[in-house]
């Protein structure tokens, strides 16, 4: 009697089960189709080019040390603007779609490791996209390096020089989302099932 019971419970939530399973299924397929199936790490050298002429001291190996971290500064911070990430995905031939300028600033994680070394972070939904934005940010580094060289009037250059990409596939993120959808839909059904009790 007691086992009947319980089967009758239990059958009373089965709407539940079924909409945090469609939930689950739903967050699966989204995250699948539209989500970043591809964390991108993409190494960047800067160094300082040329040499200081002086008569008595030779003070360079410490102004090429401190104007490439400055330098590496610059270059993880031109990362931080939607410019750049526009230029990006223009030069990849990649749309951004309806993305705001807060999403695009944040579009790139760029951290600067060591003064000479920057790690640039991004996702990417393909393979091919990954490679496609990697060699794209590689080309824009050199164009603008390059526009910052012809500028300077002192006859000091810089290099930044990009490493191979390095992709990971996220297999967590997939399953994370799914779980998280089963959960809230566990969540939203129980409560729509309290609510519907209540007003019986």
């Amino acid at each position: 009697m007691n086992n009947k019971k319980i089967i009758e419970a239990i059958a009373g939530y089965n709407y539940v089960f079924v909409f945090a399973l469609l939930c689950a299924l739903a967050a699966g397929l989204i995250t699948w189709q539209m989500g970043e199936r591809y964390s991108v790490s993409l190494g960047v050298t800067v160094s300082r080019l040329g040499t200081q002429s002086a008569s008595d001291y030779k003070y360079d190996n410490y102004y090429a040390l401190k104007a490439s971290n400055e330098f590496g500064d610059t270059v993880a911070g031109w990362f931080k603007t939607p410019e750049m990430t526009a230029a990006v995905y223009k030069k990849a031939d990649l749309t951004l779609g309806g993305a705001g300028l807060s999403s695009l600033a944040r579009r790139f994680n760029a951290s600067k490791i060591s003064p000479n070394v920057v790690d640039i972070r991004f996702g990417a939904s393909t393979e091919a996209e990954g490679q496609a934005l990697a060699q794209a940010i590689a080309d824009v580094l050199q164009e603008k390096t390059n526009q910052l060289n012809s500028i300077s009037s002192q006859g000091i250059a810089f290099a930044a020089m990009t490493g191979e990409a390095v992709m990971v596939e996220n297999a967590n993120a997939l399953w994370w989302n799914t779980l998280a959808g089963l959960l809230i839909g566990l969540v939203v059904g129980f409560f729509i099932k309290a609510a519907k009790d209540y007003f019986k």
